[in-house]
């Protein structure tokens, strides 16, 4: 099997830029257990008007990637999932020229009562709905309910939908090397997620495409996720 290994992808982006700012990553995951939240949105917040000022967008094993955050400000964290309980709460990240590559900040989430597993909306077969398709990108403008247009993916109500692989996000190079990699025979399936009901969603829905290389985009979490506090007001 082939193998594609994807370091400290970018999920997410600044909308404010700030003077003293630090490199905030880590995992969203289900408290108490070593569960990542997947499609987890995660949001900074300007905590006197709600406007977004940093957002970001777990991969399949919960790590999410701010860039770089400005430091010594407050900020209201707002994350939020399929099926799980709301998190907000008023943070101040503190600038510290001794952490090194990034801050780490763990998110614990609580399932709701009537949770369910996490499973796709509709999944797609290549060959069924793009049978002439070569390259991944040839299977773009086929899948049903979706619109593909300038590189970017919306609903039918003209959402945003993100595109992930093996549930993984990609970016430039690494999403270049994938596509010379892989052929459109090469997709197992394209795995539809419906996330129109999640409180504030980045993305209103998820297409994951199922291929046969491995793909990783951050550290692995070996042990069980602690929730971080250091910044919490």
């Amino acid at each position: 099997m082939r193998k594609l290994l994807l370091l400290f992808l970018f999920l997410g982006g600044a909308v404010f830029a700030g003077a003293r700012e630090q490199w905030v990553t880590g995992h969203v995951f289900i408290c108490g257990t070593m569960q990542a939240m997947p499609f987890a949105s995660v949001w900074l917040l300007d905590p006197q008007t709600g406007e977004p000022e940093y957002a970001a967008f777990t991969s399949v094993d919960g790590w999410y990637d701010f860039g770089n955050v400005e430091m010594d400000r407050a900020y209201l964290l707002k994350v939020t999932a399929p099926g799980c309980e709301t998190v907000t709460k008023k943070i101040k990240p503190r600038y510290d020229a001794n952490v090194q590559p990034n801050i780490t900040y763990n998110i614990a989430l609580e399932r709701t009562p009537d949770a369910g597993m996490l499973m796709p909306a509709t999944m797609y077969v290549p060959a069924e709905i793009a049978p002439d398709a070569v390259t991944i990108e040839d299977v773009y403008g086929h899948i049903p309910g979706v619109i593909y247009e300038d590189g970017f993916f919306t609903d039918a109500n003209g959402a945003n939908v993100r595109i992930l692989f093996n549930g993984y996000v990609m970016y430039s190079s690494s999403y270049e090397e994938l596509c010379e990699l892989v052929t459109a025979k090469d997709i197992v399936s394209i795995d539809y997620y419906d996330l129109s009901d999640t409180d504030s969603p980045y993305y209103a829905g998820v297409l994951d495409f199922r291929v046969n290389i491995v793909i990783s985009d951050g550290p692995e979490n070996t042990e069980l996720p602690i929730e971080s506090t250091f910044w919490d007001i």
